[in-house]
C-alpha cells in the first residue's frame, strides 16, 4: 500500500528509486517513466519513490493566469497506488524552492532528505531556478553526488509526445477520444457533494452536485458525459457541465446523475471518472422536452459504457 509524505525530514527507505516531476495527469508518458521507476525498484528490492509538488508548479508562479489543473492532489494519489508507487513524497511549492539552483535542489532532496541511488525522469524534465536543470545536469549531479541516473524514451501519439498540454487543449474541445487516448485512463471528476436547487430529482433524475476543492481543476466543454463513479461497487455516471440554459443558469455546475443509485451523498467526495462525451449544452423549450432528452442520454451512457468493464480496476489503461 501506497505511504504518502512530506520531505520535512529526513527519510530512511531501503535503496531509494526516485522520480521527480509534477505528473499532472498522471497520461502514458507519466505512465512511461513510473513504470520504469517501479520495475527498477522492485529489481534491486528497493522502494519507490515519486516526488511531486502541491500546488502545481505553475498555479505558484503564473496565478490566475495558470493552465488548468488536470489531476487534484486526491486523484493522484490514487492513481500512483494503483500504479504500484511505494512513497508518494509531497512538497509543497513555494518561493523558496522556486529560488532553489538545480544543485541545491538536488541536494537537499534527493541527497540529504531521501539518500537516492537511482532517479529515472521525463526526457523532458525541468528541474531548479526557471527548470535550468535537464537530464544532462541530473546526470552530472548524479555523478557527483552518487546515484544513476535514467530516461525512458517519449511516448509518442500521432508523432508528438504525450503531454499535459495536448490532454487540456482535447479536454476543453470536449474531444474525449484524444483524452482518454492520451492519458491512458478516464478523466477523474472527483468533487465534494453539496447542495443543489434538487432541479434533477424534480425532472425525476436527482443529481450530486460537485464542487471541485483543488483550485483551478481544470473541467471539460460544456456537454453531457457517460463516466463511471467508484464507490463500494462502480456505477455509471451521466454528467452535466454547463449552465443549464433551460433554467436560465448563469454559472456553470457539475452535476452527476448515478443510475441505480439512492444513497445521500452529501459532504462526501464522489470519484467520477468520464469517458465518452454524449453532446454538448443545449437549451430546451419545455420541461418534458428536457426530460425526454435526459432519458435518451441515459441510454445513450449506458450502451457507451457498456464497451468497457465497469467492474474491475480502479485505474483504467
Amino acid at each position: 500500500m501506497m505511504r504518502t509524505i512530506t520531505l520535512e525530514e529526513p527519510v530512511a527507505l531501503a535503496h531509494p528509486v526516485v522520480t521527480i516531476g509534477t505528473f499532472d495527469g498522471i497520461h502514458i508518458g507519466h505512465v512511461s517513466v513510473i513504470e520504469a521507476m517501479t520495475d527498477m525498484a522492485r529489481a534491486c528490492r528497493g522502494t519507490s519513490v515519486v516526488v511531486t509538488f502541491d500546488p502545481h508548479p505553475r498555479q505558484f508562479i503564473d496565478g490566475a493566469d495558470a493552465p488548468g489543473v488536470l489531476t487534484s492532489l486526491e486523484e493522484k494519489q490514487h492513481c500512483l497506488a494503483s500504479l504500484g508507487v511505494d512513497i508518494l513524497a509531497v512538497v509543497g511549492f513555494d518561493d523558496a524552492l522556486r529560488q532553489l539552483s538545480p544543485e541545491a535542489f538536488v541536494k537537499c532532496f534527493l541527497v540529504d532528505k531521501l539518500s537516492a541511488r537511482s532517479v529515472i525522469v521525463g526526457y523532458d524534465h525541468g528541474f531548479g531556478r526557471g527548470r535550468q536543470g535537464g537530464f544532462e545536469t541530473m546526470k552530472s549531479l548524479g555523478k557527483q553526488f552518487g546515484f544513476s541516473v535514467f530516461s525512458p524514451p517519449a511516448v509518442c501519439i500521432a508523432e508528438k509526445p504525450v503531454s499535459s498540454t495536448r490532454i487540456r487543449n482535447a479536454l476543453l474541445k470536449g474531444d474525449m477520444d484524444a483524452v482518454v487516448q492520451l492519458m491512458g485512463h478516464p478523466y477523474p471528476l472527483w468533487g465534494r457533494v453539496v447542495e443543489g436547487e434538487k432541479r434533477g430529482r424534480s425532472l425525476g433524475f436527482p443529481t450530486a452536485n460537485l464542487l471541485f476543492e483543488t483550485p483551478g481543476k481544470l473541467l471539460p466543454s460544456p456537454g453531457v458525459y457517460a463516466g463511471v463513479a467508484r464507490l463500494e461497487q462502480p456505477y455509471i455516471a451521466v454528467v452535466n457541465y454547463g449552465k443549464r440554459p433551460t433554467f436560465g443558469g448563469d454559472s456553470a455546475r457539475c452535476e452527476v446523475h448515478l443510475l441505480n443509485f439512492s444513497q445521500n451523498l452529501y459532504g462526501k467526495i464522489l470519484p467520477v471518472e468520464i469517458l465518452y462525451r454524449i453532446r454538448g449544452e443545449r437549451e430546451f423549450g419545455s420541461k418534458e422536452a428536457l426530460i425526454e432528452q435526459i432519458q435518451v442520454d441515459i441510454q445513450t451512457a449506458e450502451d457507451m459504457l457498456s464497451r468497457h468493464h465497469t467492474d474491475g480496476g480502479k485505474f483504467w489503461r
